[in-house]
């Protein structure tokens, strides 16, 4: 059982988008910014089944569909590094290669103290400064190995906005 402050937090998300079944992904992206590990727990896909009157189901299929919806516990920051052509020629693999270093975890894994993560994500629109890593709704480009350091240590800290 949730508790009542989350699921009341949860219930207000669901008003604001007028509780409408066409703007359940407005509404699913929304709730999972609300979790503390970034992701749509059993409880919250079973609330927006029974505030929208649909099945569990079909909210799986919404979150299953989206690559930016995650059903499983994520890490607090989720570094998503570029793959698009410009930034696999800018480099992204490079940036891979030394977040893996510098956190001592592969891609897709979590680090220990479950602050941070990295994966591949599509093209994020700023080819001009490839490669870039985007975390929550910043993007960060033209990164050399210090940048990316200094980026791990900010989020480590918790110095940089959730």
């Amino acid at each position: 059982m949730q508790k009542p402050s989350v699921q009341g937090e949860q219930l207000e998300v669901i008003k604001k988008y007028g509780g409408e079944p066409e703007r359940i992904l407005d509404i699913l992206l929304d709730l999972q910014d609300l979790s503390s590990e970034n992701y749509l727990s059993p409880e919250t896909i079973a609330l927006v089944a029974q505030e929208l009157r649909t099945t569990q189901t079909r909210v799986y299929e919404v979150a299953s569909f989206y690559s930016m919806l995650q059903t499983q516990p994520q890490a607090q920051h989720v570094f998503e590094i570029c793959s698009s052509t410009p930034c696999y020629f800018n480099k992204s693999s490079w940036v891979a290669h030394i977040l893996e270093q510098e956190l001592g975890v592969h891609l897709g894994e979590t680090t220990s103290d479950g602050k941070i993560s990295f994966n591949y994500i599509p093209c994020v629109g700023a080819c001009d400064i490839g490669p870039v890593i985007k975390v929550h709704d910043t993007v960060y480009g033209n990164l050399t190995q210090e940048s990316i350091k200094s980026l791990i240590e900010t989020y480590r800290k918790g110095q940089k906005d959730e």
